[in-house]
């Protein structure tokens, strides 16, 4: 455990912030490299998780290289592989449709939490592909015996998580037939399947698809390429949301404005909630604070729930969030820990169902150092940090999970507050 203090309250931020990479694409390239026999990777994301994904690479038998970038080399065959994806649910799902598609026996394990998160849709659908896989019910660990399969048509219901169809599309040309794949009853997290199409066609892949349920990826194609990677649109919700709440005007960069990445919409929900938002270039600045309850549905964005949970606490009540059946299913409970945390700073919720509305907004400038939760979950770490400009200080009980995607947050995060006022 590594406890921190949260200053606050604060307010007026003034400042510039870069964000990391995406860790979505990172490990996206990483996957696909892979796939297709080399590559390199600039700007990737350093990390934990996308540092657990390239080490499975590098255990299931690919030559990795961490040197200005990763480079990723040939596969030597490797005849049992230990592959340890950590708590990296993203690595451990997209590898698993990579190394049914190559030779050698692999089995994928992880912490007891990784354990505990959902697989089967994935390993059902690689199994009615001819796949040889076997799994504790469901759950890691898995045994894969890889080979190349035949591909051809398949369904599959993704129920909690969008992964498992870009597991699969990512494997799709080591496929001896590709891969038409049709997506059966609610797809979550529906715009990591645009970042997926793009990192495949990116290296040579042939994919087509019909609003994002039909896919069709041929055989073969792939090629070495140089990918670079474009900043995290998820980080930027922490320095928005600290905007939102503390007021004041950021800019944050290296950002593309026509990313696909589904977390841009961010910029368009704190829009609704008053703020003003101008992108200029590489950078979108965020002015002003929350003034207006809003209304956003994050099934497509789930990510965005920590950092939207506290602006939704900290402004005017009233404000919901939607579409949050999944948020169990993550690095914790982060519906279920968010309320616990908001709620020892005084917020009250409704929670009904999926979604969640304010009732009560967080007790501003409490000053008595509350005791708060990371519960082992990099975003809301983060998002505790935005909540203690309004209700701070606050006492974390461990700041280390922030290395699982934005290993850089505490140093950015002094000094975007060190230029705002203190409240006493």
């Amino acid at each position: 455990m590594n406890p921190r203090r949260l200053p606050g309250p604060i307010q007026g931020l003034r400042g510039a912030v870069e964000v990391p990479s995406s860790k979505s694409l990172t490990n996206r390239a990483l996957v696909v490299a892979a796939a297709a026999g080399g590559g390199w990777i600039h700007r990737p994301l350093d990390c934990e998780d996308t540092r657990l994904l390239a080490g499975a690479l590098e255990q299931a038998g690919w030559n990795v290289t961490w040197e200005n970038g990763i480079v990723i080399g040939g596969r030597r065959l490797v005849e049992m592989a230990e592959v340890d994806l950590g708590n990296s649910g993203t690595g451990s799902r997209l590898i698993l449709g990579l190394l049914a598609c190559v030779p050698g026996h692999f089995r994928v394990d992880g912490t007891p939490r990784l354990r505990q998160r959902p697989m089967r849709p994935l390993l059902e659908a690689l199994e009615t592909l001819g796949s040889d896989v076997t799994s504790n019910d469901g759950f890691l660990p898995v045994d894969v015996l890889g080979r190349q399969i035949e591909g051809g048509c398949l369904g599959i219901r993704p129920k909690v998580s969008s992964q498992f169809v870009s597991s699969l599309l990512l494997a799709a040309p080591l496929m001896e037939k590709g891969l038409e794949l049709e997506v059966l009853g609610p797809l979550p997290s529906k715009p990591y399947l645009e970042l997926t199409r793009e990192v495949l066609e990116f290296f040579g892949a042939s994919v087509t698809h019909e609003g994002l349920v039909r896919w069709r990826v041929a055989a073969g194609g792939l090629r070495p390429a140089a990918f670079d990677v474009e900043g995290d649109w998820s980080a930027v919700a922490f320095a928005a949301a600290a905007v939102a709440v503390a007021g004041g005007s950021v800019s944050v960069r290296p950002l593309s404005a026509k990313s696909s990445q589904g977390d841009r919409a961010v910029s368009e929900i704190l829009e609704r909630a008053g703020l003003e938002v101008r992108f200029a270039g590489d950078e979108v600045v965020f002015t002003g604070a929350m003034t207006r309850a809003f209304e956003a549905d994050l099934t497509a964005t789930p990510d965005l729930f920590p950092a939207l949970s506290v602006v939704a606490a900290a402004g005017p009540s009233g404000s919901v969030l939607r579409g949050l059946d999944h948020l169990k299913h993550k690095e914790s409970d982060r519906l279920a820990v968010m309320v616990e945390n908001l709620g020892s700073l005084g917020a009250v919720f409704e929670v009904s169902g999926t979604s969640v509305r304010v009732e009560r907004a967080i007790e501003r400038n409490r000053a008595c150092g509350t005791a708060v939760t990371a519960a082992d979950d990099h975003r809301i770490a983060m998002a505790m940090a935005v909540a203690a400009l309004a209700a701070g200080p606050l006492e974390l009980d461990d700041d280390r999970c922030v290395g699982k995607s934005f290993p850089g947050f505490w140093p950015m995060w002094e000094g975007l507050i060190e230029n705002g006022t203190r409240i006493p």
